[in-house]
């Protein structure tokens, strides 16, 4: 008698069990259909230019603005010649600190929509990190310490990553810091 008593309590236990493990499997089953229909809804907006986070795309004119003062930086900075001495390192970077500094200026006095100044604060701050980084690779190049000059560059690197993702959420993909304006 114990012995069918024990036998139906683990039946029992067992169908309960798959029934809670066959539940949650279809539960999550939809999870994933979920993921993919989100990522591709990102996606769709992101290819379209539309801001990511619901807002209204910024003005046209506000982002024919940015990116025409973008690709002038980034002119200039293709045609700073390249050198592998510490004495050219330090020219080339302040070649390329004087482009910043005029870039900076010109983004400056451009007026950003009024949904979006925090990111132009935000840009503005990427450009002041980014003179002053400039500057320090630049001492360092002179100084003709060629290992901390590469050490300081990577801050430029780094710097780069976080700025890249707020114009590229902006949809100014242009403005996007590229190689060229690397001193090293």
């Amino acid at each position: 008698m114990k012995f069918v008593l024990g036998l139906v309590i683990a039946a029992l236990a067992i169908a309960y069990f798959s029934h809670r493990a066959s539940t949650a499997l279809q539960h999550s089953s939809k999870a994933p259909q979920q993921a993919i229909s989100g990522t591709a809804e990102l996606m769709r907006k992101a290819s379209s230019g539309q801001p990511l986070d619901g807002r209204s795309a910024p003005d046209s004119k506000w982002i024919a603005r940015m990116t025409a003062a973008c690709s002038r930086r980034e002119q200039l900075l293709a045609a700073v010649p390249r050198s592998g001495t510490a004495a050219g390192i330090a020219a080339r970077g302040k070649r390329i600190l004087r482009i910043h500094r005029r870039y900076a200026a010109r983004v400056a006095a451009i007026r950003p929509p009024t949904a979006y100044r925090a990111e132009a604060r935000e840009i503005r701050g990427f450009n002041a990190s980014q003179q002053r980084a400039l500057v320090r690779v630049v001492d360092a190049a002179r100084s003709g310490d060629l290992g901390r000059a590469s050490r300081e560059s990577v801050a430029l690197r780094e710097l780069a990553g976080r700025a890249n993702a707020v114009f590229l959420r902006l949809g100014l993909s242009g403005c996007a810091f590229g190689s060229a304006g690397m001193p090293l």
